[in-house]
């Protein structure tokens, strides 16, 4: 009976194992190996000495840590020291939801051979003045923000002198976004006293971007409030709702930083801080569930006076 019971259960387990495979399998081969000759082929051409190793490494570890550095200083010095780009996008956000070099380059991803996966690749680099119409084919909000900012139709015009595209902030393979950190020291590559573009900008922009966490804070209280209530029975529908406002506010934040107009983004923050708030304030009170300790009335004045009375008449 017991060897049984012994081979029953290593049957079953080995069918489990069996289906888990067949279940699990195909979701990492298509993460690991993604179905594209471009990655495949430039993944072979880093990584050839011990130095460039070195610095990738310490590239990615610094973001997987978070840790915040000169987005300029660390590209220039790896396109020095890596002939291919692939590194970059390797750990980028790009590459994280598998948008791959064809997406903005062109050719055939399915080739076999260079030759026909280069087919319709232009020779010259792409041109930073078309970067926002390119990249605004998968980010399309971003794109109509950024055509009403004053970035954009400096780039749209042949006028001298800076004029920012999605490159210059995001950088064409790593793909950063930029955080409140980050964004003073960059803004003040163009915004500085030097260039006399409005020197002031660069803190304000840090400021807007900081504000973003006080909004997150206030919709993470009146989320917390709503479900408490929520679960005690009470009717949240109205602070769901208003709720509700605060968290668009909160998703939209990202297009809307594409308009560069720092007081409008400020408008936005703070109307989505004071839905927020007005979320919590809609949350039905808590009832008084113990009743306060009643002070002692006349009645329990007039017995204990009846109890001490007794007392002396009986010593008498």
């Amino acid at each position: 009976m017991r060897w049984k019971n012994v081979s029953g259960i290593i049957i079953i387990t080995a069918l489990l194992l069996l289906v888990s495979q067949m279940l699990i399998q195909p979701v990492v081969a298509s993460t690991n190996s993604i179905n594209n000759s471009c990655a495949d082929c430039h993944r072979k051409l880093v990584f050839t000495t011990e130095e460039q190793r070195k610095f990738v490494d310490i590239r990615i570890k610094h973001l997987e840590s978070g840790i915040s550095c000169s987005i300029v200083c660390h590209e220039d010095k790896l396109n020095k020291s890596i002939a291919s780009t692939y590194a970059m996008w390797s750990v980028s956000t790009h590459a994280l939801f598998e948008v791959t070099c064809d997406k903005c380059h062109g050719g055939n991803k399915l080739a076999n051979s260079k030759t026909e996966a280069h087919v319709g690749i232009p020779d010259k680099s792409i041109a930073r003045t078309v970067t926002p119409e390119m990249c605004g084919k998968c980010h399309v909000p971003e794109l109509e923000e950024f055509k009403s900012s004053s970035h954009f139709k400096k780039l749209e015009s042949t006028e001298e002198g800076p004029a920012p595209a999605c490159v210059t902030c995001h950088q064409a393979h790593s793909v950063r976004v930029l955080t409140s950190s980050e964004i003073e020291d960059f803004c003040s590559n163009c915004h500085n006293k030097i260039t006399g573009i409005d020197p002031t900008v660069p803190k304000k922009a840090e400021n807007a971007l900081s504000s973003i966490k006080e909004l997150q804070n206030e919709i993470s209280i009146a989320r917390t409030a709503i479900i408490t209530a929520k679960a005690k029975g009470k009717d949240v529908k109205e602070a769901e709702a208003t709720l509700e406002s605060a968290r668009s506010v909160l998703t939209n934040i990202p297009s809307v930083w594409h308009r560069f107009n720092l007081s409008y983004f400020e408008t936005e923050v703070q109307r989505g801080i004071i839905e927020a708030k007005n979320a919590e304030k809609q949350v039905p009170a808590q009832t008084q569930t113990q009743e306060p300790a009643k002070s002692p009335g006349f009645e329990g004045i007039l017995l204990i006076t009846g109890l001490i009375a007794i007392y002396l008449l009986k010593r008498r």
